[in-house]
């Protein structure tokens, strides 16, 4: 596993959430989620980064990590972008990625944090 790619494509997702207009209190809740998944990702892969063996024993947990903020990523796009007609869909994902995956997240920092 390469924490450069992961890195960089951590840097679109915050790149989009600071281009964001805030305003809209529906849409904001999920950009701050995405924000916070995000930097406790990227706060993962530099404590990694500082101790490989322990790396090599977390890499199927941050892959999964990093696919969870991807989709919340693309789900979130969709709903900023995408059509009225399929925000109640789009909402419905987001809230069981949320749920589900992204608290894996948080769970994972704890552990990388107490193992340091």
């Amino acid at each position: 596993m390469n924490y450069k790619d992961i890195v960089k494509e951590n840097s679109k997702v915050m790149q989009f959430i600071k281009d964001r207009t805030p305003g809209d209190n529906n849409i904001d809740m999920y950009f701050g989620t995405l924000d916070y998944a995000t930097a406790r990702l990227n706060t993962i892969l530099l404590r990694l980064s500082e101790r490989p063996l322990l790396a090599d024993e977390y890499a199927y947990e941050v892959s999964e990590c990093h696919s969870a903020v991807q989709d919340f990523f693309k789900y979130t796009e969709r709903l900023r972008f995408g059509s009225r007609l399929l925000a109640w869909y789009y909402k419905i994902v987001l809230h069981g990625i949320g749920t589900r995956r992204i608290s894996k997240i948080k769970k994972l920092l704890t552990k990388v944090e107490d193992n340091a």
